[in-house]
């Protein structure tokens, strides 16, 4: 009966090798499936992160630019603008200094005028 059991052990130890060998066998070829699957899906994210960075490059440029274009407008504007109030203060400052001679003359005559009563 020792040598039968002993050959029933070594039989069983034999059967549960076999056994471990074809899970393991299995597991690692559903791991080299996942994997690859993996990579895949790693490969389209990149991708699509590569798309994203060149999109939002291409968006800074036309921000930038657009940027650009509304600071030159911008300064066209106040350039214009502060041309347009420096004319103005011109004639007012031209119609002050005749307004000052108007006066000077009236009080000319307002002077003469008293001095002759």
């Amino acid at each position: 009966m020792g040598r039968a059991m002993e050959q029933e052990l070594r039989a069983a130890v034999e059967e549960m090798r076999r056994h471990v060998e074809t899970s393991a066998a299995e597991t690692r070829r559903h791991f080299d499936v996942v994997g690859e699957a993996l990579r895949g899906d790693i490969r389209l994210v990149a991708e699509g992160v590569t798309g994203l960075s060149q999109r939002v490059d291409r968006l800074e440029a036309n921000l930038r630019e657009e940027i650009l274009r509304a600071q030159r407008e911008l300064s066209a504007m106040m350039r214009f603008s502060y041309a347009e109030l420096d004319r103005k203060i011109q004639t007012l400052e031209q119609r002050v200094s005749e307004l000052g001679q108007q006066y000077a003359v009236l009080e000319g005559r307002l002077q003469r005028l008293e001095t002759t009563r």
